[in-house]
């Protein structure tokens, strides 16, 4: 996750996480919600299922990525909506350094 966080401190910047397997989305889903990431409509990510990609937002909310997200994220795409588009794989045995 602490690399997550540190990809937000870049300006406008949105970090789309993959989330290769459902031990890695587990992982995430607690992680998210011990930092205090929340959906746009205030909900814990431990009450939602993960998706494949999850989008994390500066302004601490995470939401499922729409059709122009999914694209750009396949794509290779460098930005969207005007914002730098940076890339993680979350794993299950992520370490913390």
């Amino acid at each position: 996750m602490k690399h997550i966080l540190k990809a937000l401190n870049q300006s406008n910047t949105v970090v789309y996480v993959e989330l290769p397997d459902a031990a890695a989305a587990k992982r995430f889903q607690a992680e998210a919600a011990a930092a205090g990431f929340t959906f746009g409509d205030g909900v814990s990510p431990a009450a939602r299922e993960m998706a494949r990609v999850m989008v994390v937002h500066a302004d601490g909310t995470i939401c499922y990525p729409g059709v122009v997200g999914m694209t750009a994220f396949g794509s290779g795409a460098k930005t969207i909506g005007g914002k730098k588009l940076v890339r993680a794989v979350f794993s299950e045995r992520e370490e913390d350094g």
